[in-house]
């Protein structure tokens, strides 16, 4: 589980919470300070996850939704932003048409700057951190 991955690699001890109900319900986790909710993304509402965030932190899952939806992830993840919230987003932009079309099937996806401002409107967008991963295979 991405869940147990998440906590290892911060050295965080993972526990469950309530398991989701028959009505889907999220199922939340806690790891340390974190609450982590599991359900489907596009279910996910600010009464569903009890109320909204301060912080979102997305490590490529944007990069893994379908091109086609993103407006529409970017519209949940906007939903369940407090007003003074804020968003770390892990992305990578790369040349797609230089990869294997069916190793781009379940993604990632490319997505750059300049889509990721269009997207998160309401919020500045800066670049961290960048890294050339081109020779990594």
């Amino acid at each position: 589980r991405l869940i147990a991955k998440f906590a290892g690699e911060q050295s965080l001890d993972l526990s469950a919470g309530d398991a989701p109900s028959a009505d889907g319900d999220a199922a939340a986790w806690f790891a340390g300070p974190c609450t982590i909710f599991e359900c489907d993304w596009f279910d996910a509402s600010p009464t569903l996850l009890g109320g909204r965030f301060d912080v979102a932190f997305d490590s490529a899952a944007l990069s893994v939704v379908d091109p086609s939806r993103r407006a529409l992830y970017a519209e949940v993840l906007h939903g369940l932003m407090a007003p003074t919230g804020r968003i770390l987003l892990v992305a990578a932009e790369f040349d797609e048409e230089s990869v294997d079309p069916g190793m781009l099937s379940m993604g990632p996806h490319s997505i750059g700057i300049g889509e990721v401002g269009e997207l998160f409107w309401g919020y500045s967008v800066e670049i961290l951190e960048e890294e050339d991963v081109s020779e990594l295979g």
